[in-house]
């Protein structure tokens, strides 16, 4: 039999700092009966606040006792259980009222914290609402919400805010349930089946999924003086490193953020690939080998009058995980004919850095190496549709899933699948 919870949190809604209005959630089963005592009331009007103050959406003046001083707040009513403090904006004020409260039993938490403790899981994803529970992975969505920074990936936070990925589980935990029982019209094989390509699929969006907040990593990479710098510039609209004809101008790695096809790319610039006795440019290069381990995509860049095209020292190694487009820069001063013959490379596109040509193929290709799930990589996506796995949590789980759909465990992968991926109670 499951306990009654009666921990109470104290929540920061709005962020550190001064400003005019500052906001607090007290968020608990005895959260009435722990702020009652705090409150003081003018002399005219209301004189307590009890439990039919919790079903009105009309505001309560009042004080906020804080010692031989007192505060003026408003406080609104979500719930009983869920009450909001809203009092002057300095610091020094907030923090006492905060203190006050954990002092009578309540527990600071942040506000993305708070969002995994103040609702009870669904029961089930399809009873969601807008205003009714939310199960772990909206919540998740909600938490990231913030930190999105393209409007494009918070279209994509906010699919999975509106259930996207939720609904993809409950029709895995449909699948699964039908396959367990003798009145299902599908075969339990073929029910399995279907559930494992759906998994399949959705794991296979973790890795566009997890950069909704994060930036790709993208490290422009080879010899020097081949452009590498005026391509990061280009790609990013503005000067961001220096460019010259000197070999090993770049002698550190220079980043530059950027967004392409509405994702948050993080463009590395690194030090030119040579045999150099310059201490200065040793530690450039060194640090560029350093950078690639972390790197979701390499664009390896040569120019066009090179006849070693995407060819790197023979002391340097690219890890083999790590996908890479080679870049024919310069194109621009080679004759039309090797043009044509770079197109034909394969994972290699010809670009001019200097007039911009062939920078949109580039940006394209960059996109589908990204992207491992195919769909991501398309500009026609509509973003309310699209499920995607986005933290490390739902994958592992999903993952831990897979592996026991693989091994014939049906009957352990469902509760799995219900209680510790997403929170959902048992039927």
């Amino acid at each position: 039999m499951k306990q009654p919870d009666h921990r109470l949190f104290v929540i920061r809604l709005t962020p550190r700092g001064r400003s005019a209005i500052a906001s607090l959630l007290l968020a608990g089963r005895d959260a009435l009966a722990t702020l009652v005592p705090c409150l003081a009331f003018p002399s005219s009007g209301q004189t307590s606040v009890a439990q039919d103050d919790c079903a009105s959406d009309i505001p309560v003046f009042a004080y906020f006792l804080l010692g031989n001083s007192r505060e003026e707040i408003v406080l609104h009513f979500r719930r009983c259980d869920m009450i909001e403090l809203h009092c002057h904006g300095g610091d020094t004020v907030v923090n006492a009222i905060e203190t006050a409260l954990i002092k009578r039993g309540a527990v600071a938490q942040t506000w993305q914290g708070g969002l995994l403790e103040t609702q009870e899981p669904a029961s089930s994803p399809k009873h969601l609402t807008l205003c009714g529970p939310l199960d772990m992975i909206q919540r998740e969505a909600l938490q990231l919400l913030p930190l999105a920074e393209t409007e494009w990936t918070a279209q994509l936070l906010l699919a999975q805010y509106h259930g996207a990925l939720s609904r993809q589980i409950q029709h895995v935990l449909n699948l699964l349930d039908g396959a367990t029982t003798t009145t299902h019209d599908t075969s339990p094989d073929r029910a399995v089946q279907e559930a494992t390509g759906i998994l399949d699929s959705l794991l296979a969006t973790y890795e566009s999924g997890r950069h909704l907040t994060i930036p790709f990593r993208v490290e422009v990479i080879g010899p020097v003086n081949v452009g590498k710098s005026s391509l990061v510039n280009a790609l990013v609209g503005f000067n961001r490193s220096i460019t010259s004809q000197v070999a090993g101008t770049t002698r550190d790695t220079v980043s530059a953020k950027t967004v392409i096809a509405g994702w948050p790319i993080m463009l590395i610039d690194t030090a030119g690939i040579r045999e150099t006795l310059n201490p200065v440019e040793q530690e450039g290069i060194a640090r560029m080998k350093a950078v690639m381990a972390d790197s979701d995509l390499l664009l390896l860049v040569t120019e066009a009058c090179e006849t070693q095209t995407g060819q790197l020292p023979q002391t340097m190694t690219i890890p083999e995980t790590t996908p890479v487009v080679h870049v024919v820069n310069k194109i621009d001063l080679a004759e039309q004919q090797a043009s044509w013959h770079f197109r034909d490379l394969p994972d290699t596109v010809p670009v001019s850095a200097r007039t911009g040509a062939g920078l949109d193929q580039l940006t394209e290709m960059m996109m589908h190496k990204l992207h491992q799930s195919s769909d991501l990589a398309r500009d026609d996506v509509a973003p309310s549709q699209t499920a995607l796995v986005f933290t490390e949590r739902q994958y592992s789980q999903l993952t831990s899933v897979r592996q026991l759909l693989n091994r014939g465990e049906t009957a352990s992968a469902i509760p799995l699948l219900r209680r510790n991926c997403f929170g959902l109670t048992p039927k």
